[in-house]
């Protein structure tokens, strides 16, 4: 076996040690199938002995892009991106990536720095939910520059990009049609950030239940999440208040929850609940949330590995067609915020996963 030189080990010492060239290695390193299966497993195991580390700073000064993908998030206090971003991390990682989190704070003009930024470092690729449609123009940039891009959950129109994202209006209907079969009649439709297309997927999905039942849809939409309480409150206190709530995303729900604790407003008794987004606390809560879960994990994990599989294309790649599109599926989760007793399950084909211990009944009013 050569010997190796003392220090740091470099891709000329991993060649060496495999009796192949520095290109194979280098190859190798940067994910391409040009390489053998057999020799590419001898390089990484080589590369796993020797304890090589590609030099990022060095790749980038020969204008190679760094082993590092970008994925920016509106905020990681939403248990949703959190989620999101630690599967991204973990499928990133598995594949030799390093990912480069940032929350842009539900800021555009944050985001659009965070995306120059991750430009100026030559990241391989980038995973984004944005704030804003000023980010396409900003995105299509980095396309054009042969970076691929993957967009989760919010998605725009005019993009060569990834999508990934759930069923949106599917997973609506199911929540709404619940709150149907309870003998409900007026459900108010609360949430915010309607200008985002999986915010609208939900509201068409809950139009569609209603329309569908001929019951008359009502919202409760604002343009900022900190005021969703209020504007429940302001219905709930009406001459015709709503008997059950349909919550678009968990942060709508936290509100909305916090708000009827505060003003002692029984649930399901006085107003049932049904939420879009399911979290780790929901079955804890005093009264136990009914949910549509929507898979956070596994939209991390796709979106991850649909960036990994166009970085890893042959280096000079027509990005051109770049274009694919992901949809999971929703469950509902039914606990008691509905009016339901126990833990059942309702997944795409309509079934329950274990039979009600309390039947569906109509509102208490």
């Amino acid at each position: 076996m050569a010997k190796r030189r003392s220090g740091r080990p470099t891709i000329a010492d991993v060649a060496r040690e495999c009796g192949v060239g520095a290109m194979t290695v280098s190859r190798v390193v940067n994910g391409s199938k040009l390489v053998n299966a057999r020799t590419a497993a001898r390089v990484r195991t080589t590369i796993q002995r020797l304890g090589y580390e590609p030099n990022e700073a060095a790749r980038m000064l020969k204008g190679q892009a760094a082993r590092t993908i970008g994925f920016i998030v509106p905020d990681l206090a939403d248990t949703f991106f959190s989620i999101c971003a630690h599967a991204v991390q973990q499928e990133a990682a598995k594949q030799g990536y390093m990912a480069l989190l940032i929350a842009s704070e539900r800021d555009p003009d944050r985001e659009a720095r965070e995306l120059a930024m991750m430009k100026s470092r030559n990241v391989a690729g980038v995973l984004i939910v944005s704030m804003s449609p000023n980010c396409v123009g900003l995105l299509r940039d980095l396309h054009s520059r042969g970076i691929p891009v993957v967009m989760l959950d919010r998605t725009f129109p005019g993009l060569d990009a990834g999508e990934v994202m759930v069923e949106n209006e599917e997973g609506a209907q199911k929540a709404v049609n619940h709150l149907i079969e309870h003998g409900h009649e007026s459900i108010l439709c609360v949430g915010y950030d309607s200008q985002f297309n999986s915010i609208a997927l939900r509201i068409a999905g809950y139009q569609k239940a209603m329309n569908k039942a001929r019951l008359k849809p009502r919202f409760a939409v604002v343009d900022d999440g900190a005021v969703v309480g209020p504007s429940v409150l302001q219905r709930l206190r009406s001459s015709r208040p709503p008997t059950a709530l349909f919550t678009m995303n968990n942060v709508t729900t936290v509100n909305v929850l916090q708000t009827l604790q505060r003003e002692n407003i029984p649930v399901p008794q006085e107003v049932a609940i049904v939420g879009f987004d399911d979290f780790d606390l929901a079955p804890l809560l005093a009264v136990p949330l009914t949910a549509i879960r929507q898979p956070a994990a596994q939209l991390g994990r796709s979106a991850t590995r649909l960036l990994m599989e166009w970085i890893q294309r042959a280096p000079g790649s027509d990005l051109s067609s770049l274009h694919a599109q992901v949809v999971l599926p929703t469950e509902l989760v039914i606990r008691r915020s509905c009016g339901c007793e126990p833990i059942q399950r309702i997944g795409m084909d309509g079934n329950r996963s274990l039979p009600a211990k309390a039947g569906l009944g109509p509102p208490v009013r």
